[in-house]
């Protein structure tokens, strides 16, 4: 063997092991990145479920407990209203505020007594809207977090959320009526308002960049609302 041929192949070899070494290491990451999904996914399961016994925990007035079983994530308290505009009268504002939950990457939300789950055109209403109409009477669910409720914090380890909810039921007369929900995901708003036969559009009331979707109750109805003053608290296990 001549020391130039000697010399290739010890180059080859060495070309064979550095292809070999990039390929497990891109295979590594790749399966990391696929287990890494996969548990987010879980996660916004979880959350999704968590908060939507929540939703239907608070519609009962029931004071409980809800676990949130994720793996790791964050909790955090956002500021947003509902409205309700009536045709003749003045209008009624609730501070509602809700809740995200950010995991790893996954977007899940109580917010304006629903559960969405996701961002942009992709997200979606995992609950039914808090808005629906019977012959000539319409009734709306409005959930208010309470000053002394949460504002967040990690949600790994087995965390649940305690609440406490007083209810006020309001009768408002006959009259035309829209009901604006402020939310960072009107896309998936607009599609489930339009599914239960409400007309939509949107404003931005307070010029503060998050749309609310107004959702258009057809006809002259009576509204009963339905608000529940909630407290919330973040048990750790």
């Amino acid at each position: 063997m001549t020391a130039t041929r000697g010399q290739a192949n010890v180059v080859g070899v060495a070309l064979l092991l550095g292809i070999g070494v990039v390929a497990i290491g891109l295979l590594t990451a790749s399966v990391g990145g696929l287990v890494d999904a996969q548990i987010a996914t879980a996660d916004a399961d979880a959350a999704a479920d968590g908060f939507s016994s929540l939703r239907d925990g608070v519609a009962a007035g029931a004071n409980d407990s809800y676990p949130i079983r994720v793996t790791d994530g964050d909790l955090s308290r956002v500021n947003r209203s509902v409205r309700i505009i009536p045709e003749a009268g003045a209008n009624r504002t609730y501070d509602a505020d809700g809740y995200v939950a950010d995991l790893g990457g996954q977007r899940v939300a109580f917010v304006g007594g629903a559960v969405v789950r996701g961002t942009g055109d992709r997200a979606v209403l995992v609950t039914p809207v808090p808005l629906s109409f019977a012959g000539d009477a319409a009734f709306l669910t409005v959930p208010v977090l309470t000053a002394d409720a949460t504002d967040g914090g990690g949600l790994g380890g087995g965390a649940a959320l305690r609440t406490r909810t007083t209810r006020t039921v309001t009768d408002l007369p006959t009259d035309g009526y829209a009901v604006a929900v402020e939310t960072a995901t009107p896309d998936a708003w607009e599609r489930a308002f339009e599914d239960r036969g409400f007309e939509t559009s949107r404003a931005d009331f307070d010029g503060d960049g998050t749309e609310s979707v107004v959702a258009v109750v057809s006809g002259d109805r009576t509204l009963t609302v339905a608000r529940y003053d909630l407290a919330v608290v973040v048990d750790r296990g």
